[in-house]
């Protein structure tokens, strides 16, 4: 069992530095694909052309994410270019991560396209502070703004929701 493995952790002659991704590529991509029969989400699209391509490539969804811009200050925001790419893309999930911080930004995405939204730093900062204790308040405090705004919109359910409630972003 162990043989399959691969080399010891302390392997003095091998490379165990995972955090350098410059060398994955799209025969990366495929190699991945090939050898793993379940389903594969690729997080970290900002376009719509990588979009595609990943769905094209075998991705069975995706995540617009800039992993909250602390990889690259000048990144894209995930909610300006999710409309593109959900377009892109209708055919797999399209997802959200990144920059969401309360219920209208849970709101904002679901009404763009996103199909789930993912909520990370917040619960981070509540566990921090007050430990599980701190992360249901969180959970709780979610769940009123996602509620009372959706009364706010005049909606009772999610599926109601799109982009007609939103603004179009001035281009000035």
């Amino acid at each position: 069992m162990f043989s399959k493995c691969g080399a010891p952790i302390l392997s003095p002659n091998v490379d165990r530095d995972f955090s350098d991704r410059g060398r994955l590529d799209w025969h990366a991509f495929s190699q991945v694909r090939k050898a793993w029969p379940g389903a594969i989400v690729v997080k970290g699209v900002l376009s719509a052309t990588h979009a595609r391509r990943c769905v094209d490539a075998g991705a069975n969804g995706v995540i617009v994410s800039n992993h909250g811009g602390r990889q690259l200050d000048g990144a894209a925001a995930p909610l300006r270019v999710l409309p593109g790419i959900v377009e892109a893309c209708r055919d797999v999930p399209v997802m959200l991560d990144s920059g969401v911080r309360r219920g209208s930004d849970v709101l904002k995405a679901l009404a763009l396209g996103a199909q789930f939204v993912f909520v990370g730093r917040p619960f981070a900062f509540a566990a921090s502070v007050a430990g599980e204790a701190g992360v249901l308040h969180a959970i709780s405090l979610l769940r009123q703004e996602v509620s009372r705004n959706m009364a706010l919109l005049g909606i009772t359910a999610l599926d109601q929701l799109d982009a007609s409630f939103l603004l179009p972003h001035s281009q000035n």
